[in-house]
């Protein structure tokens, strides 16, 4: 399933990147015979619906090229969404701004709610009452936006 999701990602990468897209996730999930494919969208200034219904026709055009998916699939393209864990440098650095929970791989360290004031590609600078502080990525275990 990994190497079906890294052929996906690959045929979208360079059509997001025209579209002002960066990708952000592919879930590949099976039921039967029929796969639906989730893809998820990061853009500057968020995805509205229309670009995703663009995006998902014209992914889909790319996808339906491919012998990919011989039975048939199910495509949505979306953005990650409000509950999605962040993980990477790149789901924070979309997330500038937000008010996060953070939990720690250190479990001597508390669980903290912070706002995002910027990320780089191996740690994001947060602030809270305490004041302004960075955190390397390797440092969080769970980040999640708080709503």
């Amino acid at each position: 399933m990994d190497r079906l999701k890294k052929q996906i990602a690959d045929l979208v990468g360079e059509l997001l990147a025209a579209q002002a897209c960066e990708l952000a996730d592919v879930v590949v999930s099976r039921y039967k015979n029929k796969a639906t494919v989730r893809v998820f969208v990061y853009a500057r200034g968020g995805v509205s619906l229309d670009r995703c219904a663009h995006l998902s026709s014209t992914i889909g055009d790319i996808i339906d090229g491919t012998d990919l998916f011989q039975d048939g699939y199910t495509l949505e393209v979306s953005s990650p969404g409000l509950d999605r864990p962040l993980t990477t440098a790149r789901d924070f650095s979309y997330r500038v701004g937000e008010t996060i929970r953070v939990g720690f791989t250190d479990p001597s360290r508390k669980n903290i709610t912070a706002q995002i004031v910027e990320a780089s590609t191996d740690s994001v600078l947060m602030r809270n009452e305490d004041g302004e502080f960075r955190v390397g990525l390797d440092e969080i275990e769970m980040a999640r936006i708080v709503y």
